[in-house]
């Protein structure tokens, strides 16, 4: 499959450089682009898939304790492997390089190795950005930290005509866009660079707004991950299990929100 793949990319490679080489008969300032094109693309094609597979016997080597050395040696592992090479060889950001190595690697654990979904949620990071992984990764730790894990896992098993002390998490979109600001060298384009983070987000599934959950006045957006976001964080190595939550703030939230005295 691999070979088909690559064979179909070579094409398209030497159709550019066929394309570039007419164009610079006619436009000389083109020529230089014209040389070498599909050798180009092989090379860093080659570049991008040994940097994805090298950071992912890396950090195999770092979790060797939990690897589940039987999937290791399936067709599925292999199949993974293959597929995860073909949608991050053409990607030149090293950070989401480092997201699809670290994919390979939890889906390889004793504790992931068993989900049938592995492909939904690789397209899922094949989508999301650097940037946007780190957010979703706010969103949930800060929310842990002041509502606490049940918050963020409460779904279909809520019961809105007898909820007791269960409520759905959140965190205001203010919040979120003032905590990355800085990450955006233009700060004046930034907020709207981390709102329309959340609308993509929010659009592939991997947070979802309160409103959508019973509504709110105000105009005011407060996200939380979904499940698949939640799965998200699984494969990209941090996990709900290993964020902290305080209590002191997690009575303070439920004293505000009217389930304790």
């Amino acid at each position: 499959m691999a070979n088909d793949f690559l064979t179909n990319d070579n094409k398209i490679a030497l159709l550019v450089e066929s394309t570039l080489i007419t164009a610079a008969s006619a436009f000389p300032i083109v020529s230089s682009l014209a040389t070498g094109w599909t050798e180009y693309k092989s090379y860093k094609q080659t570049k991008n898939i040994k940097s994805i597979l090298l950071d992912y016997a890396k950090r195999l080597d770092e979790l060797k304790d939990k690897v589940d050395q039987q999937y290791l040696q399936s067709e599925e592992a292999k199949r993974l492997i293959e597929r995860t090479a073909i949608l991050g060889k053409e990607e030149d950001r090293q950070e989401k390089r480092k997201m699809l190595s670290e994919f390979l690697a939890n889906a390889s654990t004793v504790q992931l190795s068993d989900d049938t979904e592995k492909d939904m949620v690789l397209d899922t990071i094949n989508r999301i950005s650097p940037l946007q992984s780190s957010i979703l990764h706010f969103i949930t730790k800060s929310i842990i930290m002041s509502m606490g894990k049940d918050s963020v896992k409460l779904g279909s098993n809520y019961n809105p005509k007898s909820p007791g002390d269960q409520f759905f998490g959140f965190e205001r979109e203010l919040v979120v866009v003032v905590a990355f600001q800085d990450h955006n060298i233009d700060p004046i384009k930034s907020s709207d660079t981390i709102e329309a983070s959340l609308d993509y987000m929010i659009s592939i599934g991997v947070v979802e707004l309160l409103s959508m959950r019973g509504g709110l006045v105000g105009g005011e957006r407060l996200c939380k991950p979904t499940k698949l976001g939640l799965k998200v964080l699984d494969y990209l190595g941090t996990p709900i299990e290993n964020m902290i939550e305080i209590p002191a703030l997690i009575e303070k939230t439920k004293k505000e929100r009217g389930l304790i005295k």
